[in-house]
């Protein structure tokens, strides 16, 4: 049973997979670059001198953002408080106060991930931030899904919120309780 004070973890979700595939290709990629300019030598001419040095940085910053984005993959969880659940998950942090939800439902939405803007992280099994659906408009989500099986929790201002609990059905219980 859900009680006050408690950490909910979202479903379980191989979401994860893609960020840490991306990851090992660029730090594989890194590695190459760097080993043929230990072995090579950085080239005479100062142009490809330049975009070597260019290259392997960008690289590493794309490794560190792959890495990063795999971290924050294992972060997200739903903290429940007295008055208050707060969705975290690596910088995102959205609280809801009980007393503004208006409505709690689990439903399948149909997000449009090709026309999305809003959401900077989207993966299949992973979505974080705003995202656009044909059939209930903008939902922030916090979420190990994207699509079905959605909790969906709406508030008083009108906005909508999409979130994954491990225990739905009690979850959406709790809530409706809460609210």
């Amino acid at each position: 049973m859900v009680q006050d004070s408690n950490i909910i973890k979202p479903e379980e979700s191989r979401g994860w997979i893609v960020p840490a595939v991306n990851f090992a290709i660029f730090f594989v990629y890194l590695l190459i670059m760097i080993i043929v300019v230990i072995n090579a030598g950085l080239p005479k001419n100062i142009i490809i001198r330049y975009i070597i040095i260019i290259a392997i940085v960008l690289l590493l910053l794309i490794t560190i953002y792959a890495l990063a984005i795999t971290r924050i993959f294992f972060s997200m969880k739903y903290v429940v408080l007295n008055d208050r659940v707060i969705l975290r998950c690596g910088w995102y942090k959205k609280d809801i106060m009980f007393s503004q939800i208006e409505k709690v439902e689990i439903d399948n939405i149909k997000a449009n991930l090709l026309a999305d803007s809003y959401s900077p992280i989207k993966f299949p099994g992973y979505a974080l931030g705003r995202v656009y659906t044909f059939n209930k408009g903008l939902v922030y989500m916090c979420a190990t899904r994207v699509n079905k099986n959605i909790l969906l929790i709406y508030l008083k201002n009108g906005e909508k919120v999409g979130i994954t609990p491990k225990n739905i059905e009690e979850f959406k219980e709790f809530l409706i309780e809460k609210a």
